[in-house]
């Protein structure tokens, strides 16, 4: 019997799973994860951070899934050490488990920039259960928070703590909101709405230092400004968990490197999700390690599937603002040099549908006749429809003058 051995227990690691055993009911699959949990939703972390939902409603499947796919399930048993030639796995206390097919789904770790103080109490990062578990303890000694990081996990965070009664401020280091899903527009028509439900937002804020002696008092940033707060969540971006595969001699860069198949340097040995690199780009988006790991599972089970990128498209959870940002959405004046973005050269065309003033933005870019990208601010009933142009490729070159305004039905070119 043939046997896998998944190091990781979320999106990409979960979806490979699922589809290995729809493909082959005899292979043998066993999950090891870090964690105690069963699959579980970090989406919703912020949800629960916010007492608006209980633990066990951020689990996606629980451990009576593991049982009815028969998929051998190991919590909380970290994995130390691959011996790639022998192909065994190693765990913390010593168990060694053999593999035909391995996959390296271990997700990333928060990134956490060289900011001094940054072990004092106080400080955390929010990437787990177990995050949560420790902010909502420690929270309730205070009465201010800040969020390093004005991403959507930051900013959800942020509005899970000012619903648990904290004085929230965001500290954001570029100069506008969610730089990699929104233009300098849309950025200003966000910034209001999250003002408006009481956040406090501080824009081109690079963070010093963490004041106070043994807890967190306050934030310094690098201009003089200075923040008081009890609480610190930073929020700034990730680091793949790339150690494992690089210590058993598999390619990596910043990520562990994979062709379009999901297959690493190594035979037999593949990785997906966060700690994968595909053409020099790492998504670390949930529907990216969804669809890796699908593609992963696929070709393990030996089902041919290629990989050709994801369109990235992500959604801001918050009660009362509604945001989707799809593809390629700030072409011509981008903050920095991100994945996908070009300089204004190449064709495209930004087509304004709402510009904000009612606090409802939407913005099309299109390329070559085609749209690659949307903003969808404050009203997102049309995303399945602008993603399924998208991912079509229709062409809508003849309908241009009709996309700027905010009217016209897009279905009817869908």
């Amino acid at each position: 019997m043939q046997k896998v051995i998944i190091i990781g227990n979320g999106a990409a690691g979960t979806a490979a799973a699922e589809v290995i055993r729809k493909n082959n009911k005899d292979i043998s699959i066993s999950i090891y994860s870090d964690e105690p949990y069963p699959f579980y939703s970090r989406i919703k972390l912020p949800h629960f951070l916010g007492d608006e939902i209980a633990q066990e409603n951020t689990y996606i499947y629980r451990d009576g899934w593991y049982k009815e796919n028969g998929i051998e399930f190991h919590p909380a048993a970290r994995i130390k050490k691959i011996e790639a030639a022998e192909k065994y796995v190693i765990t913390e206390t010593g168990e060694k488990a053999h593999y035909d097919k391995l996959l390296f789904a271990t997700g990333s770790a928060n990134f956490i920039p060289p900011i001094k103080g940054r072990e004092k109490r106080g400080f955390f990062t929010l990437r787990t259960i177990k995050d949560v578990l420790s902010i909502k303890e420690y929270s309730s000694k205070g009465k201010n928070a800040v969020l390093i990081g004005g991403g959507l996990l930051g900013l959800e965070a942020a509005r899970g703590l000012k619903v648990r009664g904290l004085d929230v401020t965001v500290v954001e280091f570029f100069s506008r909101l969610l730089p990699r899903q929104l233009d300098e527009k849309g950025a200003k028509v966000l910034q209001r709405l999250i003002e408006n439900i009481g956040i406090k937002v501080v824009l081109s804020g690079e963070s010093d230092e963490v004041l106070g002696k043994d807890n967190v008092t306050g934030l310094r940033l690098k201009d003089g400004r200075t923040i008081e707060c009890s609480l610190i969540i930073i929020s700034a971006g990730i680091t793949p968990r790339i150690e494992l595969a690089k210590e058993a001699g598999i390619a990596v860069n910043k990520g562990i490197i994979i062709n379009e198949r999901m297959e690493t340097s190594i035979k037999n040995v593949y990785a997906a999700g966060d700690c994968a690199e595909f053409q020099g780009r790492i998504y670390g988006l949930w529907t990216a390690s969804s669809e890796q790991g699908t593609i992963a599972g696929n070709n393990i089970s030996g089902v041919n599937a290629i990989y050709n990128g994801t369109v990235p498209s992500t959604t801001l959870k918050i009660v009362g603002i509604d945001l989707t940002s799809i593809g390629i959405v700030n072409p011509l004046s981008p903050p920095s040099p991100f994945e996908g973005e070009g300089k204004g050269e190449g064709g495209f065309k930004e087509l304004i549908r709402e510009d904000g003033s009612n606090g409802v933005y939407k913005k099309l870019v299109v390329k070559e006749g085609k749209i690659v990208g949307a903003i969808l601010l404050g009203d997102t009933k049309d995303v399945r429809v602008v993603s399924k142009l998208i991912k079509n490729g229709v062409d809508v070159s003849k309908y241009e003058d009709n996309l700027r305004d905010a009217k016209f039905d897009l279905k009817k070119i869908a």
